[in-house]
């Protein structure tokens, strides 16, 4: 019997050790805002791009790996900001 169902959303990505060479210090220098509407036009474009490529094509992934990067670099930023306020 043949399974029909169906995948919904964007499957995992499969763990590929090229992809996963994080670099978010690339990100670093963005502000909060800055950070925001680059990860707005990244996912806009990775959605776009599943339209054109196969789903986990290398284009696909790729995106996916500097959104992971952009998300880490905000992520250290709010930390470095509520550092401060954790130790008054």
């Amino acid at each position: 019997m043949n399974d029909t169902t169906t995948v919904t959303g964007n499957p995992a990505p499969p763990a590929d050790p090229v992809m996963t060479a994080a670099d978010p210090a690339m990100f670093a220098s963005l502000t909060g805002e800055e950070n925001l509407i680059l990860s707005h036009h990244l996912t806009s474009g990775w959605y776009k791009q599943s339209a054109v490529y196969p789903t986990l094509s290398e284009p696909w992934r790729e995106t996916h790996v500097l959104l992971g990067d952009l998300h880490q670099a905000w992520r250290a930023t709010q930390q470095a900001e509520h550092e401060p306020e954790a130790g008054q």
